[in-house]
């Protein structure tokens, strides 16, 4: 073997080992790389044959992201050193190769395999061997690029020599690129074209786009409002589960295994605005007082059963079927009402005579002995005129009375004043004493 020889196959041999350990990431899976080339085969000089060029073609599947499985394979027509004698060279190569990216578009090409060649001239003799490549390819397009490969073919049993012979060679052509795979950039599973999270770190759990899922539950971090779903729990659109299905998500639900369809507030317990113990969609009476005892249907307890609820109730001891007020008391009886006796008018007015002075004054003092009482003063005339005139009158009439009685410091809550005119006689209007006793102004004590 030449100087030449021995120092190329070293600087072969090292440009491939540096070349392999070189990280890239060039080409994606499944891509098949057709081309047509052109190859110049520089001959070892043990073979006798000048150096020549060829015509072939390439075939490659990358089985993974950057690496392939290719062949090639041409027709070369060599002349002999020493009478020019023609030789037909047919040279075929297998390799495992890998790609490795130097730019968007430009990768550099490594690899090594089995080398064939076959020469004849009426007889022929084939060798077998080794062979390396080193190679660049720049992309024009998606689909279209060019490539440039130097390649050392080491014969193991040489067809001509009896020694071990290298043939050198560099070839280049075109080449199409079919069938290209989406990447993975960042090697989680979900390839480029619709990961949209392209950029995980390394070993991250993710979504079906691709984007981080600390908890696996299928909704990406970023829109995952409970991050430590248990594996498993089914969830909802924001990555959150409802076991009982009541709206409120299980780690803000404070009452879980709620019963289906009640009304839930926001901790997830079913609503009892009044807070009796009752929840609102069975509770008949959902304003109970706080704190009122209650039936099973929400509403206060009426012990004695008149109508009255408890708390309500001033008189809860009332017997069965005794009407009562509205504080569950029988209603008091009606006290008769004081007739203001000397109280007397003007003619046809609402104005007191001089002499209703000592009368109503007498009035006022035991209004002041007894301050819890109220009163009403009513008014009341004979039938003579209208009706509706005589109602004004009397109303009037007790007016005047009310209007003395706060003059002299009785407190006017405690008073009250209504005309009944003709409507309540005590007497008969046929006679002048029947009239004069039915236009009266009387007090009638409230309970």
């Amino acid at each position: 073997m030449s100087s030449r020889s021995r120092s190329l196959r070293v600087i072969t041999l090292a440009a491939l080992v540096a070349a392999l350990a070189l990280p890239a990431q060039a080409q994606r899976r499944s891509t098949i790389e057709l081309g047509a080339l052109a190859r110049y085969t520089l001959y070892d000089d043990s073979v006798g044959l000048d150096d020549a060029w060829g015509l072939g073609g390439r075939l490659g599947w990358f089985f993974a992201d950057n690496w392939a499985i290719e062949g090639d394979g041409g027709i070369t027509q060599a002349k002999t050193s020493v009478g020019a004698v023609d030789v037909n060279h047919t040279f075929v190569h297998v390799r495992l190769v890998r790609a490795l990216g130097l730019g968007r578009r430009l990768a550099l090409l490594v690899g090594g395999g089995w080398a064939y060649n076959s020469f004849s001239n009426g007889s022929s003799e084939s060798e077998n061997g080794v062979g390396g490549l080193a190679g660049l390819r720049l992309r024009l397009g998606k689909r279209l690029a060019l490539r440039a490969d130097a390649t050392a073919d080491y014969m193991l049993d040489p067809a001509i020599s009896s020694a071990d012979n290298l043939h050198l060679g560099v070839q280049a052509g075109v080449s199409l690129l079919l069938g290209e795979g989406p990447a993975d950039k960042d090697k989680d599973g979900v390839l480029d074209d619709t990961d949209r999270c392209a950029d995980t770190p390394a070993a991250t759990p993710v979504d079906a786009g691709g984007c981080p899922d600390a908890d696996r539950d299928g909704v990406a971090d970023q829109g995952d409002r409970c991050r430590n779903t248990p594996t498993g729990v089914a969830v909802d659109a924001v990555g959150c589960s409802d076991a009982d299905g009541d709206g409120v998500v299980d780690p803000q639900d404070q009452c879980a295994g709620t019963a289906a369809g009640m009304r839930v507030d926001a901790t997830g317990c079913v609503l009892d605005g009044d807070k009796d113990g009752v929840p609102d969609a069975a509770d008949r009476c959902p304003v109970t007082p706080a704190g009122a005892p209650v039936d099973a249907s929400g509403c206060a307890r009426d012990s004695d059963a008149d109508g009255v609820d408890d708390p309500s109730d001033r008189c809860p001891g009332t017997v069965a079927g005794t009407p009562v007020d509205a504080t569950g008391c029988p209603p008091p009886a009606v006290a008769a009402p004081i007739v203001l006796a000397g109280v007397s008018f003007l003619s046809g007015s609402a104005k007191l005579t001089l002499s209703s002075q000592g009368p109503l004054d007498r009035v006022v003092a035991a209004l002041r002995e007894r301050p819890d009482l109220r009163v009403v003063i009513e008014g009341h005339t004979d039938n003579v005129g209208s009706r509706e005139a005589n109602t004004r009158l009397s109303k009037a009439r007790a007016d005047a009375v009310g209007a003395y009685l706060v003059s002299k410091g009785i407190d006017a809550r405690r008073l009250g004043t209504v005309g009944l005119g003709p409507d309540q006689p005590v007497a008969s209007n046929d006679t002048a004493e029947g009239r004069a006793q039915n236009r009266r102004v009387q007090l009638r004590p409230q309970p």
